[in-house]
C-alpha cells in the first residue's frame, strides 16, 4: 500500500492561542509570579517563554460578563492580569447567562451533509503538520460571550463571593483535582487574565519552586473553605464559624496523582490467590477499623473504599466519592454517651483522594449541641447509608448483589459516568451497536465488545468519561481534554500519537490507530513509521443519536450508566 510522507506532529506545532507579539510576551514576564521566575530553572525544550506563548493565551471579558460558571469542568487555571473578577461561591450563573454551554448537535441537513461526506476508508485525515493553524481545545463547547446580573448571582442562599485582583489566580483547585468547578467567577469591569491551560501549569509547578508552592496552598486554602461550604450538615452555621472551621480543619492527600501506574501493576496479577486482599491492603489507610476517631472525614475528591475484616481476609462494604462523610456516627454517639467509640471499619483511598478532618470538638460546639437540629439527623442517616451501601436500595424497594458491587470498586468502576455495561443472556451477538458506532465514526468503532464479565453482566471496553480521568495527566498537548460538561474529548488536530493517554488508561479503553489519506495512503514519517492517533469513544457528541450503540441495541441489552449510582445499576439488573 503505498505512503503518505509527513513531518511526524510535535507538541508545540499548534499553540493554545494566537501568536503572542513581543510586547505581549514582555507583560506577561513582568506579570506577578512570572516576574520572579528564574529563566535558568527550565530546560531549553521546555523555556519559561515558550511555555508562554505555547500553552497559555490572552482573554479579555468585559463588565458582568461569565468567566467561567460553577459545576464546569476545567483544563486550565487562570491569572488575573488586570482588572478585578467576584468569585462566587455557592451559585452557579450558568442559569442567568445569555447563553448556557451545549454540546453540539447536528440538524437534519448537517446529518444528512455528513452521511453523504463519510470517508471511504477508516480512520481517515487531514494531517496539519505545519505551525500556524490553531485550534481551542477547550473553548469547542463554550459560547464567546455570557452576560450575567452580578446581584442577582450575590442573591443565591447560601452563596458567598470574594474579590480577586492582579497577581490573583483561578480555576487551580479544579484543574489539580480534576473535578468540578464550586465557583463562578465574573468580570466585575474590564479584564485581562492568562489562561494557563493544565499541561503549563504542570510544567510551571516542576520548574519554579515557588509558585508551586504557592498554588498548592492556594488550593488547600480556599478547598478548605470551599467544600465545607457543600457539606448539608454545615448549611445552617453562619459563614464566620465556617471560615474559622477552615483555619483549623486539616486537609489530607492521601495516595497518588497517578494513582494508575500501581493499579495497573496490580491488576496484572488478578488471577494470584492472594491478589483481593493484596489490593486492599495496597490502598492508602485513611482511616483504620478499630480506630477511635478525632474528627469527621470529609471527601474533597476522588473515591475510597469502605471494608471490614472478616476471618483473614477483607470485605468491601460500599465506596465514597467527592463529598462523602465517614466517622460521623461514631464521633457523634461518642459525644452522646461521653465515651469514645471505635470505628466499625476501614476507609483507604482509591487512587488519589482529598480529604479534610473536622475537629470533633468544633462539632461537639456548634453543630451536635442543637437537638433539634435536623440537617444532623439527616446526615446521620446519610452517613449509615454511606457506610452500608444498602439504604438507598431499601428505601428505592431494589437490591443488588453485594459481590457486583465489590467487582465495581475492585475495578474502579465507580469512577466512570458513563460505564458502557452488556447484558450477555439478552445480548444476540448482532453486532448493531459495532455497527452503529462504525457508522458514526467514519467506518471504526470506538469500542470493543468484550471486557471484565461479573455472571452475565460484561463491561465493554468503551471509554466511561471517568470522574477522574487519569488518562489527561501525561497528555503534552491538551488534545484529550474534558469539555465543560464532563465529556472526555480527544482533538484529533493536536494529538501527537505519544501514546500518553492510552498507556495511562487504566481501563484499556483507548486505542492508538494508524491514519490515512482521502486516497487509503497510510500516513508515515520520513522514517517510514506510521502516524498514529488516539481514538475511543465520545458518546457521539454532535450527533442526533447519543449514543448510537445504545440506541442501536434491539435487545435492551447495553446501557451506559453511573456505576455509582446503585439505584439506577439494581434497576437494570433486575429488569
Amino acid at each position: 500500500m503505498p505512503s503518505a510522507i509527513v513531518k511526524r506532529p510535535r507538541r508545540w506545532d499548534q499553540p493554545f492561542g494566537e501568536s503572542m507579539s513581543r510586547e505581549e510576551l514582555g507583560r506577561v514576564l513582568s506579570a506577578p509570579h512570572f516576574a520572579q521566575m528564574d529563566e535558568d530553572n527550565f530546560p531549553a525544550h521546555t523555556s519559561l517563554a515558550g511555555l508562554i506563548q505555547n500553552d497559555c493565551r490572552l482573554r479579555q471579558f468585559s463588565a458582568n460578563e461569565l468567566i467561567v460558571s460553577a459545576g464546569e469542568y476545567l483544563n486550565s487555571a487562570f491569572l488575573v492580569l488586570s482588572g478585578q473578577v467576584l468569585l462566587v461561591r455557592g451559585a452557579s450563573a450558568d442559569q442567568q447567562a445569555d447563553n448556557s454551554i451545549t454540546a453540539p448537535a447536528y440538524g437534519f441537513w448537517q446529518a444528512l451533509a455528513k452521511e453523504f461526506n463519510r470517508s471511504t476508508y477508516p480512520e481517515t485525515r487531514e494531517i496539519i503538520s505545519a505551525r500556524g493553524t490553531r485550534q481551542n481545545r477547550q473553548e469547542t463547547n463554550r459560547v464567546k460571550s455570557r452576560q450575567v446580573d452580578i446581584e442577582s448571582l450575590l442573591e443565591v442562599k447560601g452563596s458567598d463571593a470574594i474579590e480577586l485582583h492582579t497577581g490573583d489566580l483561578f480555576g487551580e483547585a479544579a484543574v489539580l483535582g480534576r473535578n468540578e468547578l464550586l465557583s463562578s467567577v465574573v468580570a466585575i469591569n474590564t479584564v485581562e487574565v492568562l489562561e494557563i491551560r493544565w499541561q503549563g501549569l504542570r510544567e510551571f509547578r516542576k520548574y519554579e519552586p515557588a509558585f508551586k508552592a504557592f498554588v498548592d496552598d492556594l488550593y488547600r486554602q480556599r478547598g478548605l473553605y470551599e467544600h465545607l461550604l457543600t457539606l448539608p450538615l454545615l448549611r445552617h452555621i453562619d459563614r464566620t464559624k465556617i471560615k474559622q472551621l477552615a483555619e483549623i480543619a486539616l486537609f489530607e492527600v492521601h495516595g497518588n496523582f497517578a494513582w494508575q501506574k500501581n493499579f495497573n501493576s496490580l491488576n496484572r496479577r488478578i488471577d494470584e490467590d492472594n491478589y483481593y486482599n493484596e489490593l486492599i491492603e495496597s490502598e492508602p489507610r485513611i482511616a483504620g477499623e478499630g480506630d477511635y476517631p478525632d474528627g469527621v472525614l470529609l471527601l474533597r475528591n476522588g473515591f475510597a473504599r469502605i471494608s471490614r475484616k472478616i476471618n483473614h481476609g477483607h470485605y468491601t462494604l460500599g465506596h465514597l466519592g467527592a463529598g462523602g462523610v465517614f466517622g460521623l456516627r461514631e464521633v457523634y454517639s461518642a459525644w452522646q454517651q461521653g465515651k469514645s467509640q471505635a470505628l466499625p471499619c476501614s476507609l483507604s483511598a482509591l487512587g488519589y483522594t482529598d480529604v479534610i478532618r473536622i475537629p470533633s470538638q468544633w462539632l461537639e460546639q456548634h453543630v451536635f449541641s442543637d437537638s433539634e437540629n435536623r440537617l444532623l439527623q439527616q446526615a446521620l442517616q446519610t452517613a449509615l447509608d454511606d457506610s452500608q451501601q444498602g439504604g438507598q436500595l431499601q428505601d428505592a424497594g431494589v437490591s443488588v448483589d453485594r459481590k457486583l458491587i465489590e467487582f465495581t470498586v475492585e475495578n474502579r468502576y465507580i469512577n466512570g459516568s458513563k460505564t458502557m455495561m452488556i447484558d450477555l443472556e439478552r445480548c444476540t451477538r448482532c453486532d448493531d451497536c459495532v455497527t452503529a458506532c462504525a457508522n458514526a465514526h467514519d467506518n471504526n468503532p470506538r469500542f470493543l465488545r468484550h471486557g471484565p464479565k461479573f455472571g452475565q453482566y460484561m463491561v465493554a471496553n468503551a471509554c466511561m468519561h471517568c470522574e477522574d480521568p487519569v488518562c489527561m495527566i501525561g497528555c503534552p498537548t491538551g488534545a484529550i481534554h474534558r469539555s465543560a460538561n464532563g465529556i472526555v474529548q480527544i482533538n484529533d488536530q493536536t494529538c501527537v500519537g505519544c501514546s500518553s493517554c492510552a498507556n495511562n488508561c487504566p481501563y484499556e479503553n483507548i486505542r492508538m490507530v494508524p491514519v490515512r489519506d482521502q486516497q487509503n495512503q497510510l500516513y508515515v514519517d520520513d522514517k517510514a513509521q506510521p502516524i498514529l492517533k488516539a481514538t475511543k469513544c465520545d458518546l457521539c457528541i454532535g450527533s442526533s443519536a447519543q449514543p448510537a450503540c445504545e440506541r442501536a441495541c434491539p435487545q435492551d441489552a447495553l446501557t451506559r450508566i453511573d456505576l455509582k449510582d446503585l439505584v439506577s445499576l439494581a434497576e437494570w439488573v433486575g429488569r
